[in-house]
C-alpha cells in the first residue's frame, strides 16, 4: 500500500510501484471479511473503520477539493452489508438475527422467524441497491465490486466456497476496472497468497499499528509531495 502511493504521489514514472500496489486492496478486502467474521463486537469494529475513514474522507476533501469517497468508507460499506447478509443467513438457519433482536427493542413486538427471514432478505436487497446507486452517482473507491469484494468473501463459512467467490468477485472487480485502471489485472496475483492461509492468526497482533500506519503514511506522502 505504501509502495503504491508513494508511486502515485512521488514516482508516476515508475509503473512498477503501482503494479506491486495492486496486490494491497484485495488482501486488504480479504481481511475486512476475516475481521467481521472473528470480532466480538461488530458495531464497535465498524465505527473504528467508519471513524477513521470519515477523518481521512474531510482531509482529502479539503486537499483534492472533490467529492471521492476512500478505502475505509468503501469498507465501512462492505460492512454494513455483510451486516444485513449475515442477518438473513442466521435467520435461514431459524436463529434469532441481530436485525430482529434490535427491532423488537425497539418496537417491543416479538419477531416470529417468518417475519425475520422476510425482514432480513428484504433488508440486505434494499441495503446492496442502496450502495449500487452510491457507486453509480458518487466515486467510491473501487466501485461497487470492490464494496463487494469482503462481502462475497464472508458469505460462505467453508473456507474452500470463501476462496472461490473471492476470487470472482475480484475477477469481476477487475473486468470492471480495465477501462479506467488496466493495471488491476496485477492484483490476481494475491489469489495464490490468499490461497495459502490456513485460517488462523500471525503471529503477532498488528492490528491497531494498521489503524496509525493508514493516515500516517498519508500524511507523510502528502508532506514530502508539496516539499517536492
Amino acid at each position: 500500500m505504501f509502495i503504491d502511493h508513494a508511486g502515485l504521489m512521488l514516482f508516476p514514472e515508475y509503473r512498477i510501484m503501482r503494479i506491486i500496489g495492486r496486490l494491497a486492496f484485495p488482501l486488504y478486502a480479504y481481511c475486512i471479511a476475516e475481521g467481521f467474521r472473528y470480532t466480538k463486537n461488530r458495531r464497535d469494529y465498524f465505527l473504528r473503520v467508519f471513524i477513521l475513514g470519515l477523518i481521512c474522507q474531510i482531509v482529502y476533501t479539503i486537499v483534492d477539493r472533490e467529492l471521492y469517497l476512500g478505502i475505509l468508507l468503501t469498507f465501512s460499506l462492505s460492512i454494513i452489508v455483510m451486516f444485513f447478509a449475515d442477518c438473513v443467513r442466521v435467520s435461514q438457519s431459524g436463529q434469532k438475527s441481530a436485525l430482529a433482536g434490535w427491532t423488537q427493542r425497539i418496537t417491543k413486538k416479538t419477531i416470529s422467524p417468518e417475519s425475520d427471514r422476510a425482514m432480513s432478505l428484504i433488508s440486505l436487497i434494499a441495503v446492496v441497491t442502496a450502495v449500487f446507486l452510491l457507486t453509480v452517482f458518487v466515486e467510491v473507491d473501487y466501485g461497487f465490486f470492490g464494496v463487494m469484494l469482503p462481502v462475497f468473501t464472508d458469505l460462505f463459512r467453508d473456507r474452500k466456497k470463501r476462496f472461490v467467490l473471492f476470487s470472482a468477485c475480484l475477477i469481476a472487480l477487475c473486468i470492471d476496472l480495465t477501462s479506467v485502471m488496466p493495471v488491476q489485472y496485477w492484483s490476481l496475483l494475491t489469489i495464490p497468497l490468499i490461497a495459502l492461509y490456513n485460517g488462523k492468526p500471525g503471529r503477532y497482533r498488528m492490528k491497531y499499528f494498521f489503524y496509525i500506519f493508514y493516515p500516517a503514511h498519508m500524511v507523510l506522502l502528502y508532506a514530502l509531495s508539496m516539499i517536492f
